[in-house]
C-alpha cells in the first residue's frame, strides 16, 4: 500500500505546472478576476484569452491588446476606467518584446499612466507572452463624485 501512495504521489509530483493548469477548467482556478477593497480593485494577472475561450497569440501587440480589453471589462464591470489605473505589474515571456507590448499598451491612457513594473524572461501560464495585473483607485466623496484622487 505505502508503494502505490508514493508511486501515485512520484506522478503527481512530475506534473509540471502548466499542465496541471490546463487539466483544471479556468473557471474552477483558485483566484477571483478581481478584488473590491474599499476605493481600490485588485485585478488578477491578465492573459490574452477572449470571453468566449479564445486564445489570441498572433503577435505581442494582439496579446497585449487583448489582454488589456480583458482589464477594461474588469474595470468597466466594478465601475472604473483604464485611467483609474494607478499600479501595472507586466510580464513577458522575453523582454525583447518590451518595445511592442509598450506601443499596445500606452494606447489605453488618455490621461497619465499608471506606475507600473515590467520583467521578461518569465513563464507564462498556456504559453502566453504578456500577462498583466493591474490596481485601480477611485475616491468616491459623498455626492457620488469619481475623483482619481489627482486633483488638488
Amino acid at each position: 500500500m505505502k508503494s502505490c501512495i508514493r508511486a501515485a504521489l512520484a506522478c503527481a509530483l512530475a506534473v509540471s505546472p502548466v499542465f496541471a493548469q490546463e487539466a483544471v477548467p479556468l473557471k474552477t482556478l483558485p483566484f477571483s478576476p478581481a478584488r473590491q477593497a474599499g476605493d481600490l480593485l485588485f485585478i488578477s494577472g491578465q492573459i490574452a484569452r477572449t470571453a468566449d475561450g479564445a486564445d489570441v497569440k498572433e503577435s505581442v501587440a494582439a496579446e497585449t491588446h487583448q489582454t488589456m480589453k480583458n482589464i477594461g471589462r474588469i474595470l468597466e464591470e466594478h465601475g472604473y476606467a483604464y485611467d483609474d489605473l494607478v499600479s501595472v505589474t507586466v510580464w513577458l515571456s522575453d523582454i525583447e518584446d518590451y518595445h511592442e507590448m509598450n506601443k499596445a499598451y500606452a494606447s489605453y491612457f488618455k490621461e497619465q499612466f499608471p506606475a507600473r513594473a515590467c520583467t521578461g524572461g518569465a513563464q507564462i501560464v498556456f504559453d502566453f507572452r504578456v500577462e498583466i495585473a493591474a490596481i485601480a483607485y477611485k475616491d468616491t466623496d459623498d455626492d457620488g463624485e469619481h475623483h482619481n484622487g489627482d486633483e488638488e
